[in-house]
């Protein structure tokens, strides 16, 4: 039984990840700024998981109490505030470089996670973890040069422009921040992941609201589509399977099954603007999917060694 919830686990949170990496397709499409973005797909997704859990008989007197619906909102707090952290970093670094940092996350929540649930944290998942994070630098193709620049004089004299350092920090937040969520949400397995979801995108409601432009709201039926996909779509239904998968995979197997959502971004924006997908990007593609793999299927150093020597 316990391997049948790892397997619905492990689908839940590769199919959620591959919707996360069509978000922003539907970002970009929806020609909105990115609070009213942020706000309407809180509102929307509010609605849709509210629908969920009332017909579903999932909003309960005993998930009220105090102290579990503190780590809930505590997690709504973090999961927006992560998003804020993440967009506001464009503003400082480029994009590759962003993501990169943001992506630290999954070592943040392997470390976090041996260190606060004590998981035992090996030198072969190590391995693996690491393997998938070189591929994630191909994936981004990072220019070294970039972060070269990051660290000259060039930018401190001119004071027109942003230091770079609040944009890697701003985006190393955001992975602290979501690293944060997850392990909240794992604690409050007892509660279903549907009222928890819930719960934190109305959070993101009220801390959203002071910023949401309603003197600039989509003009075009479309642009209402692609608001409405992202909050029933992709926080409605994808918050249900990914917050469910959390309360059943460990927490190193969610670290690099986070890894798929740069992957899913990169073939998008292959597909919708017909950007060309490089050697080397093919290659971190590969990288990133052997190393989930060994993790799911518990490949090991030790069995390593073993083959060869046979």
């Amino acid at each position: 039984m316990k391997h049948s919830n790892s397997t619905i686990g492990s689908l839940e949170l590769t199919l959620a990840m591959i919707l996360s990496g069509t978000i922003g397709y539907f970002v970009i499409s929806s020609e909105q700024s990115l609070w009213n973005v942020v706000f309407f797909r809180c509102m929307i997704g509010a609605i849709t998981l509210g629908a969920y859990a009332y017909y579903a008989g999932l909003i309960r007197r005993e998930f009220f109490q105090s102290s579990t619906l503190m780590m809930i909102v505590l997690g709504g707090i973090t999961l927006v505030a992560n998003w804020i952290l993440l967009f506001g970093s464009f503003n400082y670094i480029p994009f590759s470089i962003a993501t990169v940092a943001y992506h630290m996350q999954p070592l943040f929540l392997v470390l976090a996670g041996a260190f606060l649930t004590r998981e035992k944290l090996s030198t072969s998942l190590m391995l693996w973890l690491a393997l998938a994070f070189a591929g994630l630098f191909l994936i981004v193709e990072l220019d070294i040069h970039e972060i070269a620049a990051l660290f000259s004089d060039q930018q401190s004299h001119n004071n027109d422009e942003p230091s770079a350092l609040i944009g890697l920090l701003l985006a190393l937040g955001a992975a602290l921040l979501y690293t944060a969520t997850t392990l909240v949400t794992k604690k409050v397995s007892q509660v279903p992941s549907t009222f928890v979801a819930l719960i934190q995108v109305i959070v993101g409601i009220f801390m959203l609201l002071p910023f949401a432009d309603f003197d600039s709201l989509p003009t075009q039926t479309s642009q209402w589509v692609d608001l409405l996909i992202l909050g029933a779509v992709l926080t409605g239904f994808m918050y249900i399977i990914m917050y469910d998968s959390f309360q059943k995979l460990p927490t190193s197997l969610i670290a690099l099954l986070s890894f798929i959502y740069p992957v899913t971004a990169l073939f998008v924006d292959y597909f919708a603007f017909s950007t060309q997908i490089s050697l080397f990007q093919g290659i971190g593609v590969a990288l990133v999917l052997l190393a989930v793999c060994a993790v799911k299927f518990n490949w090991s150093l030790a069995f390593s060694v073993a083959k060869k020597a046979q």
